[in-house]
């Protein structure tokens, strides 16, 4: 195991022991377990409102739009218990923040046409061209390999 996953398998929920224990220090048990638990039910009313706004451009034969991604990463991240994934989400949840994080993913082609450009269904007989197909590793002076069967 490399050191950065040992750090990230080890690390985080050790800063999430030592930031609850922080918490339990200065506003009591309390508030510690309310506000851990709290994120639980509002991450998922989040996961589903974006769940919901998604699946409604779905059905308008829509791209879902990038806050109902974002927001259901949101959801996700508020539904783990911890103080560091509910401060992920709401930075996640800033419009700025996420417009940052998705720039990278702009120049991605994932309109209809561009994804379903190979599948194409011939409506009309003119657009079907008769002939053989010759393949480059095809010997010319064997017959049988430019006439196949397939």
């Amino acid at each position: 195991m490399s050191y950065v996953r040992r750090l990230l398998f080890f690390g985080y929920p050790l800063l999430e022991i030592v930031t609850f224990f922080a918490f339990v220090t200065w506003f009591g048990w309390a508030w510690a377990l309310l506000i851990s638990f709290i994120g639980i039910p509002v991450g998922w009313v989040v996961f589903r409102n974006a769940g919901r706004s998604a699946l409604a451009s779905a059905k308008a034969n829509a791209t879902p739009s990038r806050s109902a991604t974002f927001r259901m990463l949101a959801g996700v991240l508020l539904m783990i218990p911890g103080f560091w994934t509910d401060v992920a989400a709401a930075i996640i949840l800033i419009p700025h923040v996420q417009g940052r994080l998705a720039a990278p993913f702009t120049n991605l082609n994932t309109s209809t046409g561009g994804m379903n450009w190979r599948v194409r269904t011939w409506r009309n007989e003119a657009d079907i061209v008769q002939g053989v197909v010759i393949h480059e590793n095809d010997d010319p002076l064997n017959n049988r390999s430019i006439e196949r069967e397939d």
